[in-house]
């Protein structure tokens, strides 16, 4: 096995009379440009118009988040949490709400447990805590 690959054997040249006529051409074309005032701006790949397709929220990021949190501890009173007597955690009653709506919609569990970045088991102990019938289940 080679290790890298050897171009003597390629099967088309690197450099062939054309492509020196061409290059030729080219420079002589740039050169032309430039006598007469023209200037050359180099574009990189980087520099497009189109909106980037990707970004990371750090905020959402477990890698920064911690960069993120309120430096001074917001104190609750503890008449504001009654979901910590029922047992529940507190943002059970945004997740029944997010997945009843989902529900309403005809989604399955298994596909709003990944739209919502939630469990499957987690989507199902909330419809079942809340009465939230699903129309598909898988």
């Amino acid at each position: 096995m080679q290790r890298y690959h050897d171009t003597h054997s390629d099967p088309l040249p690197i450099h062939s009379p054309q492509h020196d006529v061409e290059r030729a051409n080219l420079d002589r074309l740039t050169a032309e440009f430039l006598m007469r005032g023209g200037k050359v701006q180099k574009v990189g790949h980087q520099m497009s118009s189109a909106p980037a397709t990707f970004t990371i929220n750090p905020e959402r990021s477990p890698v920064y988040a911690h960069l993120f949190a309120p430096s001074a501890p917001v104190a609750v009173p503890e008449a504001v949490t009654p979901a910590d007597a029922e047992g529940s955690s507190p943002g059970t009653d945004r997740d029944a709400a997010l997945i009843m709506a989902d529900a309403a919609m005809g989604n399955s569990p298994k596909w709003i447990a990944r739209k919502h970045h939630m469990s499957e088991k987690h989507v199902r102990q909330v419809a079942r805590d809340y009465h939230i019938t699903f129309h598909k289940q898988r």
